[in-house]
């Protein structure tokens, strides 16, 4: 528990800021959807000089493979003296052999005050204390639906300031609650989300409980928001692809492989690329992370992933197009010129 406090009290900045942002943009467009939209757009804005960083970080560490190959075949046999050496390489030459990892390491940062946020946008971003919050889920569980229901679960009143979808939820849904929550000044109409984007709720939680789907009452509701779960997988896989394609020097780096596979003498002369080695690890959990995610949030979560998805794609082609591809052409001229001196030199 003192785990879980520290770990809010650290994020407390970005909350603020976040949420300070996202209220920014809701007085603006008065549309969470829209909210989500831009406020993903800009974080991914913000985050573009570091993949243009990670790509120059690999070219780096790919003009010292040849200084690497060397270390392994001076130190074959000694592998701390070859991590010494070839950290003390990088180190010279400023390349980080980890800096690949570093954009997938800052979107875990700053993922965990978005879910927070997007479970309690009513204390975020309107600011709403959390008393107040509290107050409103104790009255709402006091009234009852046309059914004899309670408007909120009584498990819903004791989590009123950490998660008001339930909150908003109901006083949507029952405009004379709303009148009384005003009435008594725990809550100013102005504070109230527009969670509707494009005729979806996006304060529900996506399913996929066919109780649920199918059921005359709710299908209308949950049926629509399945696009977000099945969008975000597409976004992602193809994400991954584009990612894969527009790497630095992929096909050099493929036929450096196939070529120690051909010629045993060169096993081990292609250096272990360690960020690459952890982003193939993140390529398997991401999806899976972000589909649970996706299934357990507001779909206001697979609409941040989705958006965020487009603009990683999107990143990547353009980092290519005005990065990667002209150092891989003057990498190409580079490394025929070499050839032929040393043609020359032999003959």
């Amino acid at each position: 528990m003192d785990l879980a406090y520290a770990t809010l009290g650290i994020m407390d900045p970005l909350y603020t800021a976040f949420g300070w942002f996202m209220r920014l943009l809701y007085d603006l467009v008065g549309n969470y959807g829209v909210v989500i939209i831009i406020f993903t757009l800009f974080i991914r804005l913000l985050m573009f000089p570091m993949g243009l960083n990670q790509q120059k970080n690999t070219f780096k560490q790919q003009a010292l493979q040849g200084e690497i190959a060397e270390i392994r075949r001076l130190y074959p046999d000694d592998k701390e003296m070859q991590s010494k050496l070839q950290m003390e390489l990088y180190k010279k030459h400023g390349a980080s052999p980890l800096a690949g990892c570093l954009p997938a390491i800052l979107q875990l940062i700053i993922i965990w005050p978005i879910f927070r946020i997007i479970q309690a946008p009513l204390r975020h971003i309107m600011n709403v204390p959390e008393d107040n919050l509290t107050q409103i889920g104790e009255f709402l569980h006091g009234l009852t639906n046309s059914a004899g229901e309670p408007l909120i679960a009584e498990a819903a009143v004791g989590r009123a300031a950490t998660m008001n979808i339930p909150l908003i939820n109901a006083l949507n849904d029952n405009g004379a609650a709303l009148a009384q929550v005003v009435n008594r000044g725990l809550l100013k109409l102005s504070d109230m989300l527009d969670v509707e984007f494009l005729g979806m709720n996006l304060g529900l939680t996506p399913t996929w409980k066919p109780a649920l789907l199918f059921a005359d009452d709710t299908w209308r509701s949950y049926v629509p928001l399945l696009v977000f779960p099945v969008l975000v997988l597409i976004t992602t896989l193809i994400q991954m692809r584009i990612t894969r394609l527009t790497m630095p020097n992929r096909k050099k780096k493929a036929e450096d492989k196939a070529r120690e596979q051909v010629n045993p003498a060169r096993a081990g002369q292609t250096p272990e690329d360690k960020s690459e080695s952890m982003m193939k690890s993140m390529n398997v959990l991401m999806p899976i992370f972000m589909l649970w995610t996706t299934f357990s949030l507001p779909a206001a979560m697979g609409l941040y992933w989705i958006v965020g998805n487009i603009m990683m794609i999107l990143q990547s082609v353009v980092i290519y197009f005005i990065f990667t591809k002209k150092m891989e052409a003057l990498s190409a001229t580079d490394s025929r010129k070499t050839a032929k001196n040393v043609e020359a030199a032999g003959a």
